[in-house]
């Protein structure tokens, strides 16, 4: 039988902002039996969009801003969300009930579904109580990613509702909202996180960014805050994104005239063992025909610009360099799996998967 699943989240200005909240909220909407949402006071129409959404509760609730510290405040509304969800599970005697946390700037991958059911799975009966998974950290536009050292890897995205022992704590949201704490045991998924939260209409980012400096911070302190985060945005690292995105971001990533989906180029050659990847993956790659050899020196020389490697010789990475690392810079980070490796090899040449 299959483990009770729900969803949490916050939410607030989510129109005024221009969040992709309601994205997240249908990516959710598959995987779900019930998503608990904190809804802030907010100065636009965000409550009256949500009735698109089916098993949604609401939560009212207002911010007080007089706290003057915005992690306090975005870990308290999660809570607020999570504990309703708790006190569901509880209601119904749902004691190895588990939820799904996402922000409204974070969409998860239909492909992704089942791997995430499975995942939690695998965490309850290996004794865990929460779960990772990676992120995808979109910069600017849909086609470009994050991995500087700033950027999270990867972080807690799923919880136990109730501790296993009657004497251990309950899990909460801490900090920024960003993780939890309180558990004893993390199970990393490979499962992802599309973050969208720097890529939405220029005025509304930049009226966004104002205000969460404000939220976060003192007047007096704000034009150094400001400072830095435009040395952090001139420094961030990206690369080249044409993997799929989730379904439901395709007419919101078309409205803002970016790529969802790259035209399939006529040949590719790919050097690497095509055993290692999945038949659906390899089917996916937007190319006329596909041929894998062992070694670089099987590839014509007319096709060696535009040849991929998927594991690189150390004379590989002489002869033909790659900017994709094998994981992001964070010291916390997880190696990629070969086919995440693989998909941004594949996009440095702008060859696309569906």
């Amino acid at each position: 039988m299959p483990l009770p699943l729900f969803a949490f989240t916050l939410l607030r200005n989510a129109i005024k902002y221009d969040y992709c909240y309601l994205e997240s909220l249908k990516s959710l909407s598959h995987l779900v039996d019930k998503t608990f949402l904190a809804l802030g006071n907010s100065e636009d129409d965000t409550e009256s969009s949500l009735k698109e959404i089916p098993h949604l509760q609401i939560i009212p609730t207002i911010w007080d801003e007089k706290l003057r510290d915005g992690a306090i405040i975005l870990s308290q509304q999660t809570n607020l969300a999570l504990t309703a969800a708790r006190n569901y599970a509880k209601k119904m005697s749902l004691n190895s009930a588990w939820a799904i946390y996402l922000q409204a700037d974070e969409v998860l991958h239909q492909n992704d579904l089942e791997l995430i059911k499975s995942d939690i799975e695998n965490a309850e009966n290996s004794g865990c109580d929460v779960v990772s998974f990676r992120y995808f950290h979109f910069w600017q536009n849909h086609n470009h990613i994050a991995i500087n050292k700033k950027w999270y890897p990867q972080e807690i995205r799923a919880v136990r509702l109730f501790p296993r022992e009657s004497s251990s704590p309950i899990i909460e949201s801490w900090g920024d909202a960003q993780s939890f704490r309180n558990y004893s045991k993390n199970y990393f998924s490979e499962a992802r996180i599309f973050h969208y939260g720097h890529v939405r209409e220029i005025s509304k980012y930049i009226e966004k960014k104002k205000d969460i400096l404000q939220l976060y911070h003192e007047k007096n302190r704000l034009e150094k805050y400001r400072n830095r985060e435009k040395k952090f945005d001139k420094r961030t690292e990206v690369l080249n994104y044409f993997g799929s995105h989730p379904f439901v971001m395709r007419e919101r990533i078309l409205r803002m005239s970016d790529i969802f989906e790259l035209p399939s180029v006529d040949l590719v050659y790919i050097v690497g063992d095509e055993n290692l990847y999945s038949s659906e993956f390899k089917k996916n790659i937007l190319a006329g025909k596909t041929i894998w050899v062992s070694s670089v020196f099987k590839v014509p020389s007319q096709f060696l610009r535009s040849a991929v490697i998927a594991t690189h010789s150390f004379l590989d990475r002489v002869m033909y360099p790659s900017k994709v690392p094998r994981r992001m810079r964070s010291k916390h980070a997880l190696f990629w799996s070969k086919e995440t490796c693989l998909t941004l090899k594949l996009s440095e040449k702008f060859i696309g998967l569906k």
